[in-house]
């Protein structure tokens, strides 16, 4: 496998259940079934891995600027067409909810730019069909 290369595999589990696992044997649940799903359904997994990704970047960059992050919470919404196939994210919104002793607004403002224009690759991979928005709020 090339570095630039990552594998994954997804299996069937019975009705609308699908294990998807990753090399190191990491597996997500997958289920697309309403009412009492078995797991995450794949469009919702998209935001989640959006929201990880850019959680990710923003506490790296913080602890880079020796911001001293307690926790954050990223709630993500996402709009689709009601009707036709396929229904692709059209909109996102990120609200970022952080807190921590002495966090600076132009560290937190800082981070949430250059993880959603320069680094997180699930918003670069989506960016295309989906315009994707932001919102912070910093919290005691």
């Amino acid at each position: 496998m090339s570095e630039g290369e990552w594998k994954a595999e997804v299996d069937w589990s019975g009705d609308n259940v699908f294990l998807g696992s990753d090399a190191s044997g990491h597996t997500v649940v997958f289920d697309a079934v309403q009412g009492a799903p078995k797991g995450i359904s794949p469009m919702t997994a998209l935001l989640t891995s959006l929201g990880a990704c850019t959680g990710m970047d923003i506490v790296a960059i913080l602890k880079k600027r020796k911001q001293n992050l307690a926790s954050l919470r990223i709630f993500i919404s996402g709009e689709r067409p009601e009707h036709g196939l396929p229904k692709p994210w059209t909109s996102i919104h990120i609200k970022y909810v952080l807190s921590g002793v002495g966090l600076e607004r132009r560290y937190v403002e800082e981070a949430i730019k250059d993880s959603t224009e320069k680094f997180c690759s699930v918003g670069a991979t989506i960016q295309p069909t989906a315009k994707i928005s932001h919102s912070y709020e910093i919290v005691s």
